[in-house]
């Protein structure tokens, strides 16, 4: 599950993204369309469960929230290198959004979904695998986000190229969909 955002977000966070590309010699970089922020990880889901997920979405309602990324990151893991912007994990913002995931865990295990534990991080991936010569500066902008509904993503390979779809959503506040 996740926030997607619109265009001119993702003009933004592509901008960020190229200040990063130049200063690396190699990397994976996140395509325009799937620039997200994940509030769930569910994995591979059996399509007879597909029906209870979606009533556990609709069910679900809580106000939207404003949101600023405005630090860079990167994650390490086993020398490989993930870079992120991200929010301050104690504003306003981080804080409610940390709410509405520890909610939507909760209603997610309370329907038999296997839920990833990890320590909830608000951020959104620009790259992963990055090789670069030099050390990496890069400036945060600050990019305001109002995360007012809530997506289920499919994630597939088409034609070797890993590609996001929305396959159901609910806004925040009214539980519509």
């Amino acid at each position: 599950m996740a926030i997607n955002f619109s265009g001119g977000i993702k003009d933004k966070l592509l901008e960020l993204q190229e200040q990063l590309r130049i200063q690396t010699s190699k990397g994976i970089f996140t395509r325009f369309e799937n620039f997200h922020l994940t509030l769930a990880f569910l994995g591979e889901t059996p399509a007879e469960k597909l029906n209870l997920l979606f009533r556990l979405m609709e069910e679900f309602n809580s106000p939207p929230v404003d949101i600023v990324f405005n630090h860079i990151g990167c994650f390490t893991h086993s020398r490989k290198e993930l870079w992120w912007i991200g929010s301050d994990p104690e504003s306003p913002g981080s804080l409610l959004l940390r709410g509405i995931h520890e909610r939507l865990l909760s209603r997610l295990e309370e329907g038999g979904f296997a839920v990833d534990k990890r320590p909830f991080n608000a951020h959104i991936t620009l790259a992963r695998e990055i090789k670069h010569p030099l050390p990496i500066v890069l400036e945060a902008p600050e990019i305001a986000i109002r995360a007012d509904r809530i997506s289920l993503m499919k994630s597939e390979h088409i034609r070797g190229i890993l590609t996001y779809t929305e396959i159901q959503k609910v806004v925040l506040s009214s539980g519509r969909r």
